[in-house]
């Protein structure tokens, strides 16, 4: 797990190199002595803090904000910002005051896998919330439903893995999908890993969300992808379609 007080200071860094920032840095006491750390006023932990989707969902929020005002941010800057973000107290703040927040059905709790993730890729973590929540509005756009084991849970897993290919590359796409599923186990976890492999091995090359969507179709209505039919894995098919 990384360490608060040396991100704090790589944060404030930043800050000076950037000028100007949204970053809220609470006034820090820093000792030059040898063996002493930066002591922030309020300092909560990121894996303990980012538990849900609906957290991502509030995190590219403010990053958007934070790329608005600074659109020559590098990488490292935003993820910079978006730890100070979490371990300032601000998400909490945010999700207080907003409550139950963003909510993507299908997609809830993030697993212990998926916690550890988002604090070493916390730009690829809302890329995957991002992507959850395309595939989430396109499977409900698809079938007018987003159900579990049926050809729309198919739909959604595989759309999900293909976006998340486009978004970033196949292997992260992997990493993150099975992460996901660290918590399932039986035929349930078997379906929505051989789906998530079938959207990886769609090309996704220069394509658009909305083709990406209708390569997805082809491939539950052509039997490439698996829904759970009397407890046993089965091809998919065109049931349920409504576009």
């Amino acid at each position: 797990m990384k360490n608060f007080n040396i991100k704090a200071l790589v944060a404030v860094a930043i800050i000076s190199l950037m000028g100007e920032s949204v970053l809220q840095v609470s006034a820090a006491e820093v000792d030059n002595n040898e063996g002493q750390t930066c002591q922030s006023e309020a300092q909560y932990n990121f894996e303990e803090e980012v538990t849900t989707f609906s957290d991502l969902g509030i995190m590219s929020g403010a990053l958007e904000t934070f790329m608005a005002e600074n659109p020559e941010s590098t990488e490292a800057e935003q993820e910079a910002f978006l730890i100070q973000f979490v371990e300032s107290g601000e998400l909490r703040a945010v999700r207080n005051a907003r409550g139950i927040g963003d909510n993507i059905p299908g997609f809830s709790s993030l697993n212990a896998t998926e916690r550890a993730l988002a604090l070493k890729h916390p730009i690829q973590a809302l890329k995957v919330y991002q992507c959850a929540n395309k595939a989430t509005d396109a499977t409900i756009a698809y079938y007018g439903i987003n159900g579990w084991q049926d050809n729309s849970d198919a739909f959604r897993h595989c759309c999900w893995s293909a976006l998340m290919k486009s978004a970033m590359n196949e292997s992260d796409a992997d990493v993150w999908a099975t992460a996901h599923e660290a918590d399932s186990s039986g035929i349930d976890k078997e379906m929505d890993l051989f789906n998530n492999a079938v959207g990886r091995s769609i090309d996704v090359a220069d394509k658009s969300d909305s083709q990406i969507y209708e390569m997805v179709k082809a491939k539950v209505v052509d039997g490439n992808c698996r829904r759970i039919v009397d407890g046993d894995l089965v091809p998919t098919n065109d049931t349920g379609l409504i576009k």
